[in-house]
This record gives C-alpha cells, sequence and structure tokens, in this order.
C-alpha cells in the first residue's frame, strides 16, 4: 500500500543559519503537518535542551523557525512512509541530487544531517564521494562542502535509533558552540 496524502513543506529561504534534513516525513508526520511530530521522537526535545534555538520549542515550531530563529527542515526525499527503507533507489538518487540543488542555492551556513545514512546517499548521489569515503565520515562537520555550506552529522533522533541519542544531545551541544563561534 502506497500513500497517497499529503507531504512536508520544504522550509527553506536564504539566510538560514541551519538546516535540518531528515530521510524523509514519516506518515503520522505528514498527516499532522510538521516535522518529527511523532511524540517517540526526540528532535524537539533534543533541540530545545541544545539551545540552538534559543527556547523550548515543538512541532507546531517548525514553520516559525526560519524567521524566527533562522532554522530550516528539509528531507532527502518527500513521499512519506512507515520507515526509510521504503523509498526506492531512484527516489534516493533524485532526492540527493533536487537537495543538492536546494542547499546550493539558499546556501544556510550548516546543513544538518540527522543520521549518517542519510548523508552516505547524499554523498554518493549527489557530491560523488565513494563509499569508501563515506564509510569513514564520522559524524560532526564533514570535510566536504556545498557550495558555502558546511555539511554536519548527527544520529537520527528517531525512536528506533534510540541507543544513539545520548550521543545525538552531545553533537548537537557541539552544533550550538559551531553556530555561535
Amino acid at each position: 500500500m502506497t500513500y497517497e496524502g499529503p507531504t512536508l513543506p520544504h522550509l527553506l529561504r536564504p539566510g538560514l543559519r541551519l538546516v535540518f534534513i531528515g530521510y524523509n516525513p514519516a506518515i503520522y508526520s505528514a498527516e499532522a503537518g510538521h516535522y518529527y511530530a511523532r511524540a517517540g521522537n526526540q528532535f524537539w526535545r533534543q533541540l530545545s535542551e541544545s539551545g540552538i534555538a534559543g527556547r523550548a520549542v515543538g512541532p507546531e515550531d517548525d514553520r516559525l523557525l526560519p524567521a524566527e530563529a533562522g532554522i530550516g527542515f528539509t528531507d532527502l526525499c518527500c513521499r512519506p512512509t512507515v520507515r526509510a527503507e521504503h523509498l526506492s533507489r531512484d527516489e534516493i538518487i533524485e532526492g540527493a541530487r533536487r537537495l543538492h540543488a536546494e542547499l546550493l542555492e539558499f546556501q544556510p551556513e550548516v546543513a544538518c544531517f540527522s543520521g549518517r545514512g542519510i548523508y552516505q546517499h547524499f554523498g554518493r548521489y549527489a557530491l560523488g564521494l565513494s563509499a569508501n569515503e563515506l564509510a569513514r565520515a564520522e559524524y560532526g562537520e564533514q570535510p566536504e562542502r556545498i557550495g558555502a555550506t558546511v555539511p554536519w552529522v548527527v544520529p537520527s533522533s528517531s525512536g528506533l535509533a534510540s541507543k544513539w541519542h545520548r550521543e545525538r544531545m552531545e553533537w548537537l551541544h557541539r552544533l550550538r558552540e559551531r553556530l555561535e563561534a
């Protein structure tokens, strides 16, 4: 069964200091109309605790944050699914190329990929990096550039990645320090 409902808008514009990039919208989030809307996803709690947004935030704030805090949102792929592995290879390739064009157009200071797998797909299909190069990629700032945009990778905030939540919080604190420098 393929989901036929709405997807989430790409909340991008020039002048952003940070864009968070997910794999693709969860069906739950697409139906709610907000990024990371499921209560089990740690995204909003950790974003609030990191201090990056400057205040406590939740899913209902996603459309306010581009103007208020210079934080945007988008996904590698647009089609909502229950799990990211339901995306086809063609969707991932097309999504990586579309995302690359968006990042070049809007040039946020930092593009934060919420999960190593997302950056591996992006790096392979948009930046032409080899699987070997990408396998060695650590969390945090990446050596590549997308125009002037700095790629940054943090562990996923999904409830399925709960063993990485403490490490994700540490990387968000480092990201805040980098943005403030």
